[in-house]
């Protein structure tokens, strides 16, 4: 059982937890906070479009003023600085579309066949400022994925800048660079890399066993050597020669052993979304938490977007009470989490 620094635990066990909410004004985010009741969460996902609808709605994002304004709700209404994180990749994942009124951007994959470093660097700056400006401070990008095979789901929708390792290597920096100078994190994705992969794991497990290779590592191990990585992104992918059971995601083998031990990563790791097919359509919301937890992974990332449910956070925060409560995992790992986030969200002036 917990003991007398329960109220600390459940503390850090809200950091851990990003979600995405529905609502576009700020009102809709203080109704957001108040079923709470207390709960604190580590960070949001904003996307510009419901999916669960057909065919899709507005969702978050409306125009640069109402974005910016919904995020500074958001912020004055959480007991605890947010991280307010957002998939702007660029090109065809782009949440700040041109058509809402923000500038336009240039897909990964067309950085990469430009191959400039001034174009580079001045996309990424760019694009670091319209986050910054606009309440975002955390970016899920860029994307490290090798570009080794055209008819996959990452390359088809122009996300893979290059199959070659050192050319990710040199335009990754340069973009995590501009983040990190305008204060937004940039997360590194989809570990341990997912450019091979035949099949979506928005719909259902992607088996890379046969596809991927070492080579995928490359990108993240030169920039974990360099410094350069404050975050990484899970993918859902399975691989039975890293882990013969569990998809990445939920591998102490691959995120553990792999990232951590032996390729040195103590930055933080986040979950891709466990409501994604891959995930969601295999095990249930406590075998996910508990074998996140133990894969070492920092903040599960539920999009709440492929599939809602407005008492997620509460289901979340109840269910990891519960496994500390059983024993399934440790306070330990929970505080080492803990320690993790607050060193990232000083690291950008949120605390």
């Amino acid at each position: 059982m917990m003991n007398s620094t329960t109220n600390d635990i459940k503390t850090m066990i809200g950091q851990m937890i990003m979600v995405g909410l529905r609502g576009t004004s700020p009102d809709d985010a203080k109704y957001f906070f108040q079923p709470l009741n207390g709960f604190t969460i580590g960070g949001v996902i904003l996307y510009d479009q419901n999916v669960t609808t057909s065919p899709p709605s507005s969702h978050n994002i409306l125009s640069p003023e109402q974005v910016k304004d919904f995020n500074e709700a958001l912020q004055s209404f959480s007991p605890t600085p947010l991280l307010i994180g957002i998939d702007q990749e660029g090109g065809q994942v782009n949440r700040l579309k041109e058509s809402y009124g923000f500038p336009p951007s240039k897909s990964w994959a067309e950085l990469g066949r430009i191959n400039d470093i001034e174009e580079t660097q001045s996309h990424s700056n760019n694009m670091a400022s319209t986050l910054s400006d606009h309440g975002f401070n955390l970016n899920f990008a860029p994307v490290l994925d090798l570009s080794v095979n055209p008819d996959s789901f990452i390359a088809k929708k122009e996300r893979c800048f290059s199959s070659d390792p050192k050319n990710i290597i040199i335009h990754s920096e340069i973009f995590m660079k501009a983040h990190l100078d305008k204060n937004v994190v940039p997360v590194c994705k989809h570990f341990p890399g997912q450019g091979s992969a035949g099949g979506d794991t928005h719909e259902g497990i992607a088996d890379v066993t046969e596809t991927w290779s070492e080579t995928e590592l490359i990108p993240y191990q030169t920039l974990i050597d360099n410094d350069c990585i404050p975050a990484i992104m899970t993918s859902h992918l399975f691989h039975k020669g890293l882990d013969p059971e569990l998809p990445a995601t939920l591998s102490s083998k691959i995120l553990t052993d792999l990232l951590r031990n032996k390729m040195g990563f103590d930055g933080v790791i986040i979950s891709d979304d466990p409501q994604m097919g891959a995930i969601a359509n295999h095990y249930d919301l406590k075998t996910v938490l508990q074998r996140i937890i133990y894969a070492s992974v920092d903040i599960f990332c539920f999009g709440n977007n492929l599939i809602y449910d407005p008492s997620i956070v509460q289901k979340i925060h109840s269910t990891i009470v519960e496994l500390l409560d059983e024993g399934s995992i440790a306070i330990a790992q929970i505080e080492n989490s803990y320690k993790r986030i607050m060193n990232l969200k000083t690291r950008i002036g949120l605390l």
